[in-house]
């Protein structure tokens, strides 16, 4: 058994081009499922489930050789969490789910998911893992509210993501210090579960165009779109302050849906009276004091001048 494990670990010297290999396994897994539909369930469950197995193992052997996972480390973790989480879905099926699992079935098979991108985490130091961790985690929470709650609309499944993305932003500040890599993780995580929340609120908007208007009814409450607005600032002042990339794209994308969702004429005429005039009185302000005239700072003090002291004959 050792030896078989030893020949699964990979070299670092062909780490790179194992990861290349790792990724089409990996996808030939979802292929698969979605190709043969001639096989039983049964049977694609033990298939997915072997490629899985497979990379998980290589990415679990792989040695950590610094604070933070190589490149090819992180892509074989990563190919083997995505097989995973479809081997989960196909068990599912085979112990009796629907295609695709119901609230129930979604709830422990991303449940499982998160532990493992967790276990992962931990292990090899990698923040990409965490993110997966804390997506599927959040993906099991609102399966499980509406398995348990069984809820008519989204309201309460919104109201999870708020609470979802708030847990994760005090993640964030606790781990900031210590393990920066991963509290930046979170954040990313927070900012894709208000995305998500602002997806919900366009799709709806999309779908209740009134032809004959040309208008929109409905959209999302001020609340929510004040949320999402603080939200996308949010991200992009954290990315400027800790010199993150990854934030800053996605609060780019949340300003963008913001600027969907508020800039949808609403049912009763078009006008600059409330979000417009905000945003333009909050850029405004934002350039004044930016650009008022200051005085010259003081120059600096000059440096103390050393005293030389003449020793005395005696030499004291």
């Amino acid at each position: 058994m050792n030896a078989v494990l030893e020949r699964l670990r990979p070299a670092s010297y062909r780490g790179d081009i194992t990861a290349a290999g790792a990724i089409p396994l990996a996808l030939s897994a979802i292929v698969i499922d979605l190709r043969m539909t001639q096989w039983s369930i049964r049977v694609k469950l033990v298939v997915v489930a072997l490629i899985a197995l497979l990379i998980l193992t290589m990415g679990w052997l792989t040695p950590l050789d610094g604070p933070a996972p190589t490149q090819y480390h992180s892509m074989l973790l990563i190919a083997g969490l995505l097989p995973l989480l479809l081997a989960l879905q196909l068990l599912a099926e085979a112990l009796g789910s629907e295609r695709p699992p119901g609230a129930g079935g979604q709830m422990w098979t991303f449940g499982l998911e998160a532990v493992v991108a967790a276990i992962a985490a931990r292990r090899a130091n990698s923040a990409t893992c965490t993110l997966i961790a804390a997506l599927a985690g959040a993906v099991a929470v609102e399966a499980f509210v509406v398995w348990v709650f069984n809820p008519s609309g989204l309201g309460l499944v919104r109201t999870m993501l708020l609470l979802l993305t708030l847990g994760l932003a005090v993640g964030a500040v606790r781990l900031r210090d210590g393990q920066r890599r991963h509290a930046v993780a979170l954040v990313n995580a927070a900012g894709l579960l208000t995305l998500a929340l602002a997806l919900s609120y366009l799709v709806a908007l999309a779908v209740t165009v009134v032809p004959s208007v040309g208008s929109h009814r409905g959209g999302a409450p001020f609340g929510w779109k004040l949320f999402i607005l603080a939200m996308g600032f949010g991200l992009i002042a954290y990315a400027g302050a800790d010199r993150e990339p990854g934030p800053a794209y996605i609060g780019v994308v949340l300003l963008l849906a913001f600027a969907l969702l508020v800039g949808s004429p609403p049912v009763n005429g078009s006008s600059l009276i409330g979000w417009p005039l905000f945003l333009l009185a909050l850029g405004v302000v934002g350039l004044v004091i930016g650009l008022r005239p200051s005085t010259p700072a003081p120059p600096p003090p000059p440096a103390p001048i050393a005293q030389t002291i003449p020793l005395g004959r005696d030499g004291s």
